[in-house]
């Protein structure tokens, strides 16, 4: 890092502290608006992230630029496995060029033999591409945010037969609710699993907690599936957010996912929402895009993940 007695022309890297969020949740908003005309992110999302638990280390793990006294970009740096196998890079705003250098300087440090480096960017973030491209990373995949307007929607779930949906029970089905997340995504691209207060953390405290919007499908009796909702989706209180919606293997290709769908957006509905939206890998083999696009949701955006082996 530069030390800060460089002048106020030159750019300074540093660890932020929570006093800073509000300055770094402007410029992510600043440039998701930039690419997309909508914002990014909210306090809570940012507060969240910092707060995560150890190994997490928010001088190790995030990078902010300033200039001129003032942060004009910000980076982090993910390790989801805890092993060095996989590291993740999230870079936004100005300065993208030094902010990703420190950042994969610091994923190389810990990254294992056979393990690689991954970074994510916006479609039409053309200065983050070309720095990517020129550090030697490569375009493997997408994800795309799915929307849909719902103020005039008519939607009425269609459950197969023996299937319920019920709320979950906080401070009970907790478990449950992970367990359903970890065993619905085990055979997804790209999955870590997550330990079990990692997940609770994100649960409650990334992005707005609400679990009435938590909800449980099953067949028969049994368990077969999650949706974890937020509220609203990124601090706009017009959108509501699908964070989850996962079915178990076996439960696959009976009609649940979209009668799961279809529930989620009937409450937002009910709740004044305009529109709601999720994320999907846009690979997905569970046919995931399939179902959201006959369920009536679109494309509205698409982050590209690059990656660096060598």
């Amino acid at each position: 890092m530069r030390p800060s007695s460089e002048s106020v022309d030159e750019v300074v890297l540093r660890a932020p502290t929570f006093a800073d969020v509000d300055d770094v949740v402007a410029v992510i908003n600043r440039a998701s608006q930039a690419l997309r005309g909508r914002d990014e992110i909210d306090t809570n999302g940012v507060e969240g992230w910092w707060a995560q638990p150890r190994p997490f280390d928010l001088e190790a793990d995030v990078v902010v630029a300033v200039r001129d006294g003032g942060i004009v970009g910000y980076g982090d740096l993910g390790d989801q496995a805890n092993d060095g196998s996989v590291l993740w890079l999230d870079i936004w705003g100005e300065e993208c060029r030094e902010l990703h250098a420190e950042l994969e300087r610091r994923a190389l440090a810990r990254r294992r033999p056979d393990g690689v480096v991954r970074a994510v960017a916006d479609e039409r973030d053309e200065s983050l591409r070309v720095t990517l491209e020129e550090r030697g990373y490569r375009h493997i995949r997408s994800s795309y945010r799915m929307g849909i307007d719902v103020a005039d929607l008519e939607v009425t779930p269609e459950w197969p037969p023996g299937a319920f949906v019920r709320p979950a029970a906080e401070d009970v089905d907790e478990p449950l609710l992970h367990r359903l997340n970890e065993e619905s995504f085990a055979d997804h691209w790209g999955h870590t699993p997550t330990p079990y207060e990692e997940w609770l953390h994100g649960l409650r405290s990334m992005g707005v907690y609400d679990p009435s919007l938590w909800f449980v499908v099953g067949v028969d009796g049994e368990p077969a599936g999650v949706a974890i909702c937020r509220p609203w989706a990124h601090g706009d209180p017009d959108c509501g957010w699908v964070s989850v919606l996962g079915v178990l293997r076996a439960y696959r290709r009976q009609g649940l996912g979209a009668a799961l769908l279809t529930h989620a957006i009937a409450e937002f509905q009910r709740r004044g929402r305009l529109r709601v939206e999720l994320g999907v890998d846009a690979e997905s083999t569970t046919g995931a895009v399939r179902l959201y696009e006959r369920a009536g949701m679109r494309v509205v955006q698409r982050w590209d993940i690059w990656e660096r082996t060598a």
